[in-house]
């Protein structure tokens, strides 16, 4: 529900609207409601739990401040580039985060000396 109500957000910014700005507010109040934990339905999603609680529970490091700092700069720029309504800035973005996945993916498959 978080997640959806983040889509409005971008929605929301995107056109300029108050309405879907006020859409994202009670969105968010509703995510916020005390619910029960459901059980992850897929084990891809388990699993991206369990490296977020891994990573939450992880020390202090420079590498975990450089990661926390491109997340903060991430949600950064993706507001500016839908207030601006900057497509191309968006798919900029999305190539990055295209190009970081396949070095990750390399230093996976041993391929690290790029």
């Amino acid at each position: 529900m978080m997640l959806g109500s983040l889509c409005v957000l971008l929605m929301a910014l995107w056109t300029k609207s108050v309405f879907l700005g006020l859409a994202f507010i009670a969105g968010v109040g509703a995510a916020m409601m005390e619910l029960p934990e459901p059980a992850p339905p897929f084990a891809v999603i388990d699993k991206v739990l369990e490296h977020e609680r891994n990573w939450l529970e992880s020390p202090w490091s420079w590498k975990k401040g450089l990661q926390g700092f491109g997340m903060s700069a991430s949600v950064v720029y993706v507001f500016f580039a839908c207030w601006f309504e900057s497509l191309m800035a968006l798919l900029l973005l999305i190539g990055i985060y295209a190009n970081i996945a396949c070095v990750y993916g390399n230093k996976r498959m041993g391929i690290d000396d790029l």
